[in-house]
């Protein structure tokens, strides 16, 4: 009896441990996956602003490459809300009805609005991969993984900001007020863009985030340096870029050391 007794409870212990083990790799798996798609539909909607950008830019029709990105878009959205747990599909569902807002709505607003609308939205899809993120480093409790990503996606969102209020200004580049707002912030973005290169020096390093600076720098300090406003989105664009290739790095680097390498951006 006594045998069977310790029989049956190992047995449950067992039972117990793989049901563990399993849930666990269930949240991995689901964790990893949600990762994938938010990062999927940040990139289809810097696409879509640069897209229709260019339609405001040069009033050429891009009609079919914007809709074929609107599909993406939409089928990134639906698996987003089929993968997360119900508790959350709410806040998924709200990021879809924003977005299904801008494609149907974008036509309607100005070159500056268009950037600001579309700024909102990836900002708004960061903040829930970073959300994800701190849930997982949660779950698995690596207190010096979730530190390191803290100090990191703060220095990521400080470079969004200032490039947004930049990207606002460009707008009044021909008063002279609004030239030397974009100076202003010009000369914070290139701090900012600094800060980051201690992070991820490859991104920021590259040819053309470097170049960029450097024409930035000139006309920050040289009067006789002139930009124009299509140079200046030019130029917003390439660090736009630079810092998301940075926070990609970022968080290639948590999700490789406490799951798998997240796979190459299929989509790029």
């Amino acid at each position: 009896m006594f045998v069977l007794i310790s029989t049956l409870i190992s047995v449950a212990i067992l039972v117990g441990i793989y049901h563990l083990a399993d849930k666990r790799a269930k949240q991995h798996a689901r964790k990893y996956r949600l990762l994938i798609l938010l990062r999927d539909v940040t990139y289809l909607l810097r696409r879509h602003r640069a897209v229709t950008h260019h339609t405001f830019q040069d009033h050429q029709n891009h009609d079919e490459e914007i809709a074929t990105i609107n599909q993406e878009l939409r089928g990134m959205l639906h698996q987003l809300i089929e993968t997360s747990r119900f508790e959350n599909k709410p806040m998924y569902r709200v990021l879809q009805i924003k977005v299904e807002k801008l494609l149907k709505q974008w036509q309607e607003h100005s070159l500056a609005r268009n950037q600001l609308e579309h700024g909102r939205l990836i900002r708004h899809t960061l903040f829930l991969m970073d959300e994800v993120t701190i849930a997982w480093l949660a779950v698995i409790q690596r207190e010096d993984l979730y530190n390191e990503y803290q100090m990191n996606w703060q220095t990521v969102i400080d470079n969004l900001e200032t490039l947004t209020q930049l990207r606002i200004s460009i707008q009044d580049i021909h008063t002279p007020d609004g030239a030397m707002r974009i100076k202003n912030y010009a000369s914070v973005m290139i701090r900012k863009l600094n800060q980051l290169a201690v992070i991820t020096p490859l991104s920021i390093t590259a040819p053309m985030p470097t170049k960029s600076i450097h024409t930035l720098n000139e006309y920050i300090n040289d009067r006789n340096h002139e930009l124009n406003e299509d140079e200046l989105y030019r130029i917003t664009s390439e660090f736009s870029l630079a810092i998301f290739n940075s926070y990609e790095q970022i968080l290639s680097d948590i999700v490789e050391t406490i799951y798998r390498p997240l796979p190459t951006l299929r989509l790029a």
